[in-house]
């Protein structure tokens, strides 16, 4: 039972980062990689958003009313993704590019509900003085 409800919440997830990947590509952002793994944490995805290199964090949830993805966010999480995202710079060896960390939101309600939230603030900022 405990099985079976994990494989459908991956799905789930898995789901709201298709979604995540077809709305940046809609937003003209290339994609570079996905599910992005270091021993400092994962990256959902690493996009190209003109020069800057963008680290998207997908948050999909069912719907429930008064309830956001983002709130899923913890601030351990963002923390790991910071430091995921610095490790991507130093590993890619990547000085010229500024980068910044954005949020999708997805909320499964038949169809998805999407947004992005672009930098959003509670998620760290990062440039290309990360590379050091």
């Amino acid at each position: 039972m405990f099985a079976q409800l994990r494989k459908t919440r991956q799905r789930l997830g898995r789901d709201g980062e298709n979604a995540a990947c077809e709305l940046l590509r809609c937003r003209g952002m290339e994609i570079l990689a996905r599910n992005w793994r270091c021993r400092a944490g994962e990256l959902d995805i690493v996009a190209l958003d003109g020069s800057q290199i963008v680290f998207v964090e997908v948050k999909t949830m069912r719907y429930r009313k008064g309830f956001s993805p983002a709130a899923n966010l913890s601030a351990r999480q963002r923390r790991r993704n910071g430091n995921a995202g610095k490790v991507y710079m130093r590993a890619l060896d990547i000085r010229d590019r500024s980068a910044r960390f954005d949020l999708v939101e997805a909320t499964f309600r038949g169809p998805f509900l999407i947004s992005l939230v672009r930098h959003p603030d509670y998620l760290p900022q990062l440039a290309a003085r990360a590379a050091e």
